[in-house]
């Protein structure tokens, strides 16, 4: 799995981050870094525990919130694990606390989530070059109305 410096946990099929104390400009981009690796890899669901986390800074709103929306685009979800009370004081009483569903505990987090990995597809060309013969195109084009 991948290395990063922060602690990466796999449960029901869904990997949990812990996020550390201050979620600043430096680790905003660590978080970025390791979210980027786990949707490489075939994660559309992600857990984000902020259960240790003291502080928010704009950055790590910024990140939260670009994470948020690059996994509901690939069909997933971004949780957080937070006190309700921690909310208000780390993301704001504004969109990103309305938007993000949040959780008291990973357990709750990842309860609806079925324990399955979602495997990126080849490229058609990798996929040939490797002796699969790949997809054929479709002999009607979609159209979207």
């Amino acid at each position: 799995m991948l290395r990063s410096k922060y602690a990466i946990q796999v449960v029901r099929g869904v990997p949990v981050i812990a996020a550390p104390a201050a979620l600043d400009l430096r680790s905003a981009d660590v978080l970025h870094t390791t979210l980027l690796h786990l949707g490489a890899a075939g994660h559309v669901t992600i857990v984000v525990d902020m259960s240790a986390t003291t502080t928010c800074g704009a950055a790590g709103r910024a990140e939260l919130g670009r994470a948020y929306q690059h996994a509901v685009a690939e069909g997933g979800d971004l949780r957080l694990v937070v006190s309700a009370d921690a909310l208000a004081e780390l993301l704001g009483h504004g969109g990103l606390a309305r938007v993000i569903r949040h959780y008291q505990t990973v357990a709750d987090a990842v309860a609806e989530t079925p324990a399955v990995r979602i495997v990126p597809f080849r490229p058609a060309r990798a996929a040939r070059a490797a002796g699969h013969p790949g997809r054929r195109p479709l002999a009607v084009p979609l159209s979207v109305r």
